[in-house]
């Protein structure tokens, strides 16, 4: 069974005006997808209805304003709608406009005529990131259109970590005797997924590299800066702040970064899966936890560049683009595995198969998409799910790991999952093979390992599990199989490569210039 990317729609803030000002009438909608293959579904709307895209809320749903004789027509263009009226701070509005590389990209004289001015030309991606002079206007979407440079045009959708995953400080207070880690104890994701039995055979990846890219990484950290990676005194790249001091400033990926590689057995605070590994700390969430997809695609693409083995990728959204599906394709291309939070609901989750979250339900064949469990393997109230979206479960309710200032905190979240699975990837990757490398094969034979080892749960066999390259309905990570073969020798199980089918505009690369 075959992975297929599911667009429902996109869920916009609708206000109606009426002769210029706003009356009180507005709505909520969920909007079907675009019948222009160039235009997203947002842009589509405006376009049609005549509208303007004035700008996005804290989580990223674009606000719509359309006169009033044509809500009739915006309804007609959604799937459901409700009336409300949105108070939300409006963040401003930038686009995305791919081009192709062999046809040039549009001139700075087309975009003045759209109403619109370049911010970057970001080639490695072939587009251009533009923000409007005034709004996003039917006029400047039909202008567009009429550009036959532009391939696609989209919001620079907005990506955040989920809100209130903390749930407590916790204090280096417990002992506990392997390893020497004083918060070992409390880590029952570590033993839930058997990392505490292969530690005995098999504990480091010293020469995988794991890019975490998230609010960035407290470099700093005692549990943490042994196992950083370093190249001409940098840990990775900023895209946030456009520097090289990829410096967490909200905790989010601190804590996922000691999931992964903590320092193992060094008498202070907790243990990753990995005792020994590279961590890449690649930033383009801020402060509040949310940034554009723009920066996401420069991470990828940076990390790869740089020699990152696995993306750890703990944020989503109910948005995507072109040209976040083509940076992860490049990826893949190159042999880099995608690990993705399945996405978290308060209350009881959300189903990617029909709502789909984004990166995780999209169907390129290096991601690994992962739902949170709970210590009684069972699926996490809030965790999304999706039988065809999500391919594995780990551990996400309760987990333990490193934030800022050294200290030591509680999470709940898928986004707790998902590196509990880039720390086994990195592990498997080591014990594998005996020169792990950027490789389409090795990446291959990595996945599928820890897809295909995954122990099954019956009760969450309806969840996830169901579509390539997940082959265990219902199962979560288990990494006993790594007990049975050493460096250099593929475990026994037997590997079936699998390919999703999906179609993407490939750009072309040229590493050089990356930064």
């Amino acid at each position: 069974m075959q992975r297929i990317a599911i667009r429902v729609g996109l869920l916009l803030l609708v206000q109606t005006c009426c002769a210029g000002a706003l009356d009180a009438e507005s709505f909520r909608i969920s909007a079907k997808p675009s019948r222009n293959r160039r235009l997203a579904p947002e842009l589509d709307l405006v376009r049609e209805c005549k509208g303007n895209l004035v700008g996005f809320c804290r989580r990223g749903k674009p606000i719509i304003e359309v006169p009033s004789d044509q809500a009739p027509k915006m309804q007609s263009m959604a799937l459901s709608s409700e009336a409300e009226a949105p108070q939300a701070k409006r963040r401003p509005v930038r686009l995305l406009i791919s081009y192709d590389q062999q046809a040039g990209r549009p001139t700075d004289t087309s975009l003045k005529a759209a109403g619109l001015r370049a911010l970057e030309d970001y080639r490695h991606g072939a587009f251009l990131v533009v923000e409007p002079v005034a709004t996003v206007s039917a006029q400047t979407v039909e202008t567009l259109l009429n550009d036959e440079t532009v391939v696609h045009a989209a919001p620079d959708y907005i990506m955040s970590i989920p809100s209130k995953e903390e749930v407590a400080t916790i204090q280096e207070t417990e002992n506990s005797a392997t390893p020497t880690d004083p918060l070992y104890g409390k880590l029952w994701g570590m033993k839930n997924i058997n990392a505490n039995k292969v530690w005995q055979i098999h504990r480091e990846a010293p020469s995988v590299i794991v890019a975490v890219i998230d609010t960035g990484v407290d470099y700093n950290h005692p549990d943490l800066k042994d196992n950083m990676w370093t190249r001409n005194g940098r840990h990775g790249f900023d895209f946030f702040d456009d520097d090289d001091q990829p410096l967490d400033e909200q905790n989010h990926g601190s804590h996922v970064a000691g999931t992964i590689a903590a320092v193992g057995n060094n008498n202070v605070g907790v243990v990753g899966v990995c005792w020994k590994a590279q961590i890449m700390a690649m930033r383009f969430l801020g402060p509040d936890g949310s940034g554009v997809t723009s920066d996401a695609v420069k991470c990828i693409d940076w990390a790869v560049a740089n020699g990152a083995h696995v993306l750890c990728n703990s944020w989503a959204g109910p948005d995507s683009s072109v040209e976040l599906q083509a940076a992860i394709a490049r990826a893949e291309q190159k042999g880099v595995l995608f690990v993705a939070a399945a996405g978290n609901t308060v209350g009881n989750g959300n189903n990617n198969d029909t709502s789909p979250y984004y990166p995780a339900a999209l169907p390129n064949p290096n991601i690994i998409a992962v739902g949170a469990i709970d210590v009684n393997d069972a699926r996490g109230s809030f965790s999304h799910y999706g039988r065809k979206t999500v391919d594995i479960g780990a551990p996400g309710v309760g987990i333990v790991s490193t934030v800022l200032n050294n200290q030591y905190a509680q999470f709940d979240g898928t986004s707790m999952a998902a590196p509990h699975v880039a720390g086994a990837a990195a592990l498997v990757w080591a014990k594998t093979f005996a020169t792990p490398t950027q490789s389409p094969a090795q990446m291959t034979t990595v996945r599928d390992l820890i897809c295909q080892n995954a122990r099954p749960i019956p009760a969450l066999a309806n969840f996830w599990g169901h579509a390539a390259p997940a082959r265990v309905p219902g199962g979560v990570l288990d990494l006993s199989f790594l007990l049975g073969s050493s460096p250099g020798q593929t475990p026994s199980t037997p590997v079936t490569p699998v390919v999703r089918r999906f179609i993407e505009r490939r750009a072309v690369v040229d590493p050089t210039k990356l930064r």
